[in-house]
């Protein structure tokens, strides 16, 4: 019994050309990681801009930071799109039903409370 499991648990090396497609694979989630923070974070500044009662200075600071995050935003997709378009479809696919599921169950309980 022991051996079997040992025969399982064997590592296989890489062969040559493995360390390229883990560092594009590692460039690619880099990417969607830009755009999904900076997504999300935006979408938070904007719920915080909507809100009547934020003071003018920090309407200001938020339409600020919102630029901030459109353009980090607009720049990984714009790598994206060069590095792997169908990959970047796909994830803008799943980040706005993400974003449609998140925030459509943030206005819910905002309402119900």
């Amino acid at each position: 019994m022991l051996e079997q499991r040992d025969q399982k648990m064997i590592a296989i090396l890489p062969i040559t050309g493995e360390a390229t497609e883990s560092s594009s694979l590692k460039y690619l989630l880099d990417l969607q990681l830009k755009m999904a923070t900076s997504s999300i974070n935006h979408e938070y500044a904007r719920l915080e801009y909507d809100d009547k009662g934020v003071a003018h200075e920090r309407r200001e600071e938020l339409l600020e930071y919102m630029q901030n995050c459109h353009q980090v935003y607009c720049e990984a997709r714009e790598k994206l799109q060069n590095f792997d378009p169908y990959a970047l479809d796909e994830f803008e696919r799943d980040l706005m039903l993400q974003k449609q599921q998140t925030f459509s169950e943030n206005e819910t309980r905002k309402f119900d409370a």
